[in-house]
């Protein structure tokens, strides 16, 4: 009978680089929102993980590797968070991006400030709004097709305006809410009445 304590070593050697992986992208998206990007270094990531340096170069290699790793790894938590559109319901919907940018915001607002920094952060930004968009297609499939009017709908549940209101205006989350989810009906019955073309 083989005793080899062998396979043991290997899930503990296994489950101790799975373990340090998500310490350096916790680490790393801490400090992406914690700094402006060129103050964010592979080396401060592996401090703040409790890592050697070499042990982050050998996960992401770059920094725009770190952004592409950390944007991966928060890819599925993003869209659970937000979770499937629960249709054209103004109030549903400005609840699903109430509890979206409760945990988001910071993070996205600092890709969309600094998106011009880097070719990763650039890709993260854009792929964001993309998705922002084909959420409200979905939420939204009779609006889709009227430019004018999806375009209000991107722009009154975008963060930007989250911001405005909760960060620069100081509105309790449940007030910001309330607005989007105002903003959304005004949207929706401003275009059954100006009627635009597809």
């Amino acid at each position: 009978m083989n005793t080899s304590p062998r396979p043991y070593r290997q899930r503990a050697r296994a489950e101790n680089a799975s373990g340090n992986t998500e310490r350096i992208l916790e680490a790393a998206l801490a400090l992406f929102v914690e700094r402006p990007f060129d103050q964010v270094t592979l080396a401060a990531v592996a401090e703040r993980a409790g890592v050697g340096l070499q042990t982050v170069i050998r996960r992401v290699g770059t920094k725009d590797g770190l952004v592409e790793a950390v944007n991966a790894w928060i890819a599925p938590q993003v869209a659970a968070g937000l979770g499937e559109p629960p249709g054209p319901d103004p109030a549903l919907v400005a609840a699903a991006f109430r509890r979206h940018y409760s945990r988001w915001a910071p993070a996205l607002e600092r890709t969309l400030a600094q998106e011009d920094s880097s070719p990763a952060l650039k890709a993260s930004a854009e792929a964001g709004r993309a998705g922002h968009r084909g959420w409200l297609a979905a939420a939204f499939p009779d609006l889709r097709d009227d430019p004018v009017t999806f375009g209000r709908l991107v722009a009154v549940t975008g963060v930007e305006l989250w911001l405005v209101l909760t960060k620069h205006e100081g509105l309790r989350v449940e007030d910001a809410e309330a607005t989007v989810a105002l903003l959304i009906r005004s949207v929706i019955s401003t275009a059954d009445t100006e009627g635009h073309p597809s």
